[in-house]
This record gives structure tokens, C-alpha cells and sequence, in this order.
């Protein structure tokens, strides 16, 4: 019994840092940021608003700003030299050509799914009629969503001196073009054939399956020297919606782009969740009229949080701040206050507080006793000296 013991207390004190729910897991991306979606909330950073470079990534924008400028995605043309006059060929990734008959939805999903340059870059052309009229397009729209750090040069994210962004911007660009219906159709596809039927090609959603990222609903892939690999998605578990962006992962053939969101995603699905840590009607706060009556103020709604499932209610701190006594001035819904919900020493929620009551004048009980007290002594004398003058007549 003894050596048992001997050996527990070894293994507490080599090893006293084991703990299920660390925060700190390991990824080689070294830019990050992962949105609730469900409140909007950021709830993992690491340096996400470090200027940087995304590469392909940012044909997201290129192909949300097309989409806004197409009447009819299934409308055919064919391919024109124009189109892909000056392209690097080593950047035809999807292999469009000149004279090919095509339809813009065909270069979108080329653009997306296959990351090709040559259907972001035909994009631009075909709308624009030339590359730097639709990159215009895209810094206009970056600057719609207030985007401070980003700025684009071209439209197939290859690196330029002046050209980029942060992995914040990224999530607020996917964020807005994933409520697109047919960006989100597109972005969201395993795989697709071109409408000429010559061309098949999968996406990232197909890889991530296939990667055990089963949550995985939307992605879009980016890689250059400079960028390292880089990664935006959509993902959804027990009705909880993220979005994450990663960029700088170290290069290799090991997928750590998406090992690394891997990473992030199941720490958080597994540990975190959404739950109530104040009831409609719980109660806040006791506190009194000037005239001594009690008031309850009580929780107005249901507040639910994201947190870690190893934080528990009874963990939580409400702390008041306002008025703790009401006087006459007081109308029912006047602000009297403020409270807050403390995790240790971190604010989760904060809310004003208002009067429940109107406060009405009303006399306090140990006057009121006073009184009382005093009327039935005055009765009581008034009642003895009509005793003592009934007494006097018949004397």
C-alpha cells in the first residue's frame, strides 16, 4: 500500500502540468483567428491583425465582387486571348484556353475550388476589361466592409509588394460573402465539371472530409513562398457555427494547414459549448425603498455564453452596481444601476438594470408603530376622562 502511494504522489508532483482542457495546442500557422458565428465573437487570435500575405485566399473577394457584377453565372461565351493574355502559364491551373466556350460559372468554381489564376484573372477580364479596373472593384468593396489592413494589386492573390492583408480581414470578407447564396453554393461544392465536360476537379471541402475534418462546410486554400499555407473555413458542430483563417504554415506535403485547424476546431468543439449562466428572473440583487420595502431585481432574459465546459455556474460572480436604496424620485424603468456576471476577474456579461416599481411614499414601520402606539394612548386618556366626568355627574 504504501509503494502505491509512494508512486501516485510521484506522478503528481513530475507531472503536475497534465491538464485535460490546456489552452495551449499546438499549430505551425503563425497567424490565426476563429469566429463564433452563433455572437459574432472572436474566440481564438493569434496574431490576427499582423499584415501579411494570404495568397489565393483573397480570391474570395475577387470572386464575391464578380458575382455581384453577373446577371446570369450560367450565361456562355468563349474564352478570348484578351483573357488570359499575359498570364504566367504556369498559373493555368484549370486549363481554360482561348476559344474554349464557357459560362462564368464555370470560372468561379475554377476560380474557388481549383484555385486556378487563369479563371480569377479571366474574371476580372471578362468584367472589367482589364485586371486593374477590377482590382479597383475589390479594394472598393474592402473598403465598404472597413477593412483597415488590406489592399489588393491583382486579382489571383500571386505576392506583390502592396498587396496585403490580415487574417482578420479574410474572416470578415469570407463572413460577408458566405451570405451570398451562389458564393456559398459554390465555395461549400466537394467537387465540379466544367460545363463543357472536359474539366473535373475537387475542393477543399472533398480534401477536408477526407482528412477526418467531417465539419468542414466551406473552405478556401492559399499557398505562396511568402504566405505559406493558408486556410479559410466554415465549420458547424452541435449547432454552433465558426469560421477560421490561418495562414503561414510551414510548407510540406503533410496538409498542415489543415492539420492546424484540425487542432483548433476539435479543442474547442470538444471543450466549449453554449449555456445559460443567468436565468429570465433569477435574481440579481435585494435591495430597499427609503421606506423599507424590499425590491428583487431580477434577470430581464436568458443569457447564454460560449465557454468551457470546466467552468461551471456556480464559479460565476454577480456583481451590482447602482442605487441600494430607492427614494420617491424613483419611476418604474428608471436606469438605477448596472450588473455584471465575473468569471474570476473576466467580464462575460454586463446589463443596466432598471426599477422594477414606482416608489410611493409610505410610512416606515417603526413610525407607523409610533403612531399607532400614540393614537391608542390618546384614545385610551379620552376614554378615561369620560369615565372620570361620568363619575363626577352622579357624585
Amino acid at each position: 500500500m504504501k509503494k502505491i502511494i509512494r508512486l501516485l504522489l510521484f506522478i503528481f508532483f513530475i507531472f503536475p502540468f497534465i491538464n485535460v482542457y490546456a489552452d495551449d495546442f499546438e499549430i505551425t500557422s503563425k497567424n490565426a483567428v476563429l469566429f463564433n458565428l452563433n455572437n459574432n465573437e472572436i474566440i481564438y487570435e493569434k496574431n490576427k491583425d499582423e499584415v501579411i500575405k494570404v495568397a489565393s485566399m483573397q480570391k474570395i473577394m475577387t470572386s464575391i465582387v464578380a458575382i455581384e457584377h453577373i446577371d446570369n453565372i450560367d450565361e456562355e461565351f468563349y474564352m478570348e486571348g484578351y483573357m488570359l493574355f499575359g498570364l504566367d502559364p504556369e498559373l493555368l491551373t484549370v486549363g481554360f484556353y482561348d476559344g474554349e466556350l464557357v459560362t462564368y460559372k464555370d470560372l468561379l468554381y475554377g476560380t474557388l475550388l481549383k484555385s486556378g489564376a487563369d479563371g480569377a484573372y479571366s474574371l476580372a477580364m471578362k468584367i472589367s476589361g482589364s485586371e486593374e479596373e477590377f482590382v479597383n472593384l475589390m479594394n472598393q468593396k474592402a473598403e465598404e466592409l472597413g477593412l483597415k489592413n488590406t489592399h489588393f494589386v491583382n486579382s489571383h492573390g500571386l505576392d506583390e509588394d502592396t498587396q496585403f492583408s490580415t487574417v482578420y480581414d479574410i474572416g470578415i470578407i469570407m463572413k460577408y460573402a458566405y451570405n451570398n447564396k451562389i458564393f456559398k453554393e459554390i465555395i461549400s461544392t466537394d467537387s465540379y465539371t466544367t460545363s463543357d465536360g472536359l474539366y473535373t476537379f475537387d475542393g477543399p471541402v472533398k480534401k477536408a472530409h477526407n482528412l477526418g475534418l467531417n465539419y468542414f462546410n466551406a473552405g478556401k486554400t492559399g499557398y505562396t513562398e511568402e504566405a505559406g499555407d493558408c486556410l479559410v473555413s466554415i465549420s458547424s458542430f452541435n449547432d454552433v457555427g465558426y469560421l477560421l483563417v490561418t495562414a503561414g504554415a510551414e510548407p510540406s506535403f503533410e496538409n498542415k494547414n489543415f492539420i492546424d485547424q484540425k487542432n483548433i476546431y476539435d479543442y474547442y468543439m470538444n471543450n466549449y459549448s453554449f449555456r445559460n449562466i443567468i436565468n429570465k428572473g433569477d435574481l440579481i440583487k435585494r435591495i430597499k425603498t427609503k421606506y423599507d420595502d424590499e425590491v428583487l431585481l431580477k434577470s430581464k432574459e436568458d443569457v447564454s455564453k460560449y465557454l468551457n465546459n470546466n467552468i461551471f455556474n456556480k464559479d460565476l460572480v454577480i456583481k451590482y452596481d447602482g442605487l441600494e436604496v430607492l427614494d420617491r424620485s424613483i419611476k418604474k424603468g428608471d436606469k438605477i444601476g448596472k450588473y455584471q456576471i465575473l468569471y474570476k476577474d473576466e467580464v462575460l456579461y454586463e446589463s443596466d438594470v432598471y426599477s422594477p416599481i414606482t416608489v410611493k411614499f409610505k410610512l416606515k414601520k417603526e413610525y407607523l408603530i409610533t403612531i399607532i402606539a400614540f393614537v391608542t394612548i390618546l384614545f385610551m386618556w379620552l376614554i378615561y376622562l369620560r369615565i372620570r366626568k361620568i363619575r363626577r355627574r352622579k357624585i
